[in-house]
């Protein structure tokens, strides 16, 4: 019984690595939807079904990352859009609502990628480290590592980013910086640089009392979209989100703007839906340049 049992739990990991394979392969399929609506409710029900084999594989590395990656562009895609739409009809408590459930759902995206890293950093909590002892670490590690350090940051990052009353977060946010500048260190186009857009955004989100830069943020955009030939539309969609409006340089925003909307629908076969996504944001963001620019 005993070797049956251990038969059929070996049994289904083989099977659930075969499927990861699968379903990696299978994300250019989601990739190039250009149909909202059916690449949110296809992504969300796949998710749920890389979690439930997740149980029964629990320390699968390319699992637990490919769960992270696509809680992180679902979150982005989809959660974060409809904190957006509802900001635009100023329904506050709908905002509210789905700025909480973004924030959770990148924390889970995070987590994910915290199976694979945070073994790998020889810890359980790595807010408890402090900044010295995360470059240290990080240090040991190799490029073969960019992927669970990518993710990890990124969604705790854009966690924070939902949430900016939450000082605990707010406190976190130099590390999520080093393990950025890590990545940018083994290799700064990764995973469509990024490292640079996420700089761009982080700094280009806020003011400076709050530790904004417009300069950094500027600089961080402009490099993303010289290593992606400016081919991945969400960047000039977050260029003028973040610090066209924070700098009130219409002028940005405008041709920031026009390069979305102006833009074939294959300027990107690969990124399709990454596209037409940019798009419905940036036309949603150009009915309400009167909303950010002081007259």
């Amino acid at each position: 019984m005993i070797a049956l049992a251990a038969s059929s739990c070996s049994l289904k990991k083989i099977a659930v690595r075969q499927a990861t394979g699968f379903f990696a392969e299978s994300r250019k399929v989601f990739e190039q939807e250009t149909d909202l609506e059916i690449a949110e409710t296809s992504i969300a029900s796949n998710l749920k079904l890389l979690e439930a084999m997740q149980v029964h594989d629990e320390h699968n590395d390319n699992l637990n990352l490919l769960i992270a990656e696509i809680y992180s562009a679902y979150t982005l895609s989809f959660a974060e859009d409809k904190m957006e739409q509802a900001e635009a009809d100023k329904k506050d408590a709908e905002v509210e609502r789905q700025r909480r459930r973004a924030k959770m759902l990148y924390l889970r995206a995070r987590d994910f990628a915290g199976k694979v890293l945070l073994p790998l950093l020889d810890t359980d909590d790595l807010s408890k480290m402090t900044e010295q002892e995360l470059q240290q670490r990080l240090a040991k590690l190799g490029k073969s590592d960019i992927a669970p350090v990518f993710w990890y940051a990124f969604a705790w990052g854009s966690a924070i980013n939902v949430d900016r009353e939450d000082t605990q977060g707010l406190s976190d946010l130099p590390k999520i910086e080093i393990m950025m500048a890590q990545v940018k260190a083994w290799d700064e186009a990764y995973y469509f640089a990024g490292a640079w857009l996420f700089e761009g955004v982080y700094f280009g989100a806020r003011n400076e009392m709050m530790g904004g830069d417009p300069a950094r943020a500027k600089a961080a955009f402009e490099k993303n979209l010289k290593l992606t030939e400016g081919k991945l539309l969400i960047t000039q969609y977050f260029y003028a989100r973040t610090y066209c409006i924070f700098a009130q340089d219409k002028a940005c925003f405008d041709k920031n703007i026009a390069a979305v909307l102006d833009a074939p629908a294959d300027l990107h076969p690969g990124q399709k839906l990454a596209n037409a996504l940019a798009k419905k944001k940036a036309e949603r963001l150009k009915r309400r340049k009167a909303d950010f620019f002081i007259e």
